[in-house]
């Protein structure tokens, strides 16, 4: 089991640039990845943040037996809930200040981090860094009338606990006043993997619709409307087993090689980009409108049910429930996978694609399938008539006819670290724009 004095210390450094601040950001090593990722993989789900569906509680008592047997054999298997993240870096709360490991996340709108009563509320808890509001003097309630209560319900299960305010600091330069931020004091529904996991919470950074309060900025909104940041945008380098960096108030230039290619995201939900076509080898498997989401919290790539079976039946894939991934031959050719956004192509070669357990005999296809499932808010609204009726008007004026923050009539893709690694993304959040570029 990993103990966090192995952790690597990250020290966040002021830019050498003009305006600009960098947070660095650390990868887990491939070997503790893999062992996680055939332990305790879900797929994600795009679906109303409070509902959590029947064969999920089966796939993870399945998982939670396999992680239970990797753990006896002297694994160490760091968590992959949260949408499989592998990058993390530091966050400070409070004054005098409380530092957190934290994911930067593009594929989620929610700040939280363990708060003081997690360390015996929940033995998955008990080492974490945790918040401790009495020793924070700018430590604040939220306003009277703001939501208190937080609730988010993950793959694995429900995290809980409670809204706050206090002093933020991201990187040395970005200090934000009363941020709101969740005190969890329950971690219980994200299983035993989390107690060794590298981070001890989350800061999203998609648009606030996404967020369980949107009526509440998020740090990003903050940051622009205190003014603290030149231009309302971030970039990330994703180090490929190495450290990556977080540019906040623009993006790092000395990174990249070439022009950029920008693309309008198509609504203000998740950093979502229309994707021109997506092609497997010389086949185009992409068929219609197709968009991509942008997610720094989730490694793998994960494509609409029936395309990705198609592609795994191609190289002779099996499914295994197990960790809903295809089984493949070590010895295959796995054809490379290419998305053209903005007109220019992305390549991700096949042996990108492809990932062995320790024992080298048995190899997995890392392109998934995602649970899309539009049907979901209606059981929701059917099952608790308050919550269907305030997602509905959440997101009614953002997806037309749509069940969800994306699209509608769209085929989705969940692009994770396995694209992103390949270029250098910038994240325009006063514009709603999404950039890519080469990497030097």
């Amino acid at each position: 089991m990993l103990r966090r004095a192995s952790l690597l210390v990250l020290i966040a450094i002021p830019s050498t640039l003009a305006g600009l601040a960098k947070v660095p950001i650390t990868q887990v090593p491939r070997k503790q990845f893999v062992a996680n990722l055939l332990s305790s993989h879900t797929p994600p789900r795009i679906v109303n943040k409070k509902y959590s569906g029947k064969a999920t509680a089966t796939q993870r008592s399945l998982l939670r037996k396999e992680a239970e047997d990797n753990s006896k054999e002297g694994e160490n298997i760091v968590v992959r809930d949260l949408k499989n993240a592998q990058y993390y870096g530091e966050v400070s709360i409070g004054t005098p200040e409380q530092t957190f490991l934290v994911v930067f996340d593009t594929g989620s709108a929610d700040f939280w981090v363990p708060d003081a009563t997690c360390l015996t509320n929940s033995p998955n808890c008990v080492k974490k860094t945790a918040y401790d509001s009495s020793k924070s003097s700018t430590f604040a309630e939220v306003p009277s009338g703001g939501k208190t209560d937080f609730s988010i319900m993950y793959g694995s299960g429900p995290v809980q606990g409670k809204y706050s305010t206090d002093t933020v600091r991201v990187a040395n330069d970005y200090i934000v006043e009363r941020q709101t931020f969740a005190q969890v004091e329950s971690t219980e529904g994200l299983g035993d993997v989390y107690s060794v996991a590298l981070f001890d919470g989350i800061l999203g950074l998609a648009f606030p619709i996404l967020s369980q309060d949107p009526g509440v900025s998020t740090v990003l909104e903050n940051l622009v409307d205190q003014k603290k940041v030149d231009e309302p945008m971030f970039g990330f380098f994703l180090g490929d087993n190495a450290p990556g960096e977080l540019t906040i108030g623009g993006y790092d230039k000395d990174k990249i090689d070439g022009n950029i290619t920008w693309v309008d995201v198509l609504k203000p939900t998740y950093w979502i980009a229309p994707v021109d076509k997506v092609k497997f080898g010389d086949q185009e498997v992409s068929a219609g409108k197709t968009a991509g989401i942008m997610d720094t919290g989730t490694s793998l790539i994960y494509g609409p049910q029936e395309v990705v079976e198609g592609m795994a039946n191609a190289i002779g894939g099996s499914f295994l429930p197990q960790v809903s991934l295809y089984l493949i031959d070590c010895g295959t050719a796995v054809p490379d996978l290419e998305f053209t956004i903005g007109g220019n192509p992305v390549t991700i070669p096949g042996s990108d694609l492809v990932i062995k357990d320790d024992t080298g005999n048995y190899c997995f296809f890392t392109v998934a399938a995602m649970n899309f499932d539009r049907a979901d808010l209606s059981e929701v609204a059917s099952q608790d008539k308050e919550i269907g009726d305030i997602v509905i008007d959440q997101v009614s004026n953002l997806v037309g006819t749509s069940a969800l923050p994306v699209p509608d009539g769209y085929d989705i893709w969940l692009v994770g670290d396995t694209f992103l690694r390949k270029v250098y993304t910038i994240y325009d959040y006063g514009s709603n724009k999404f950039g890519y570029a080469k990497l030097k």
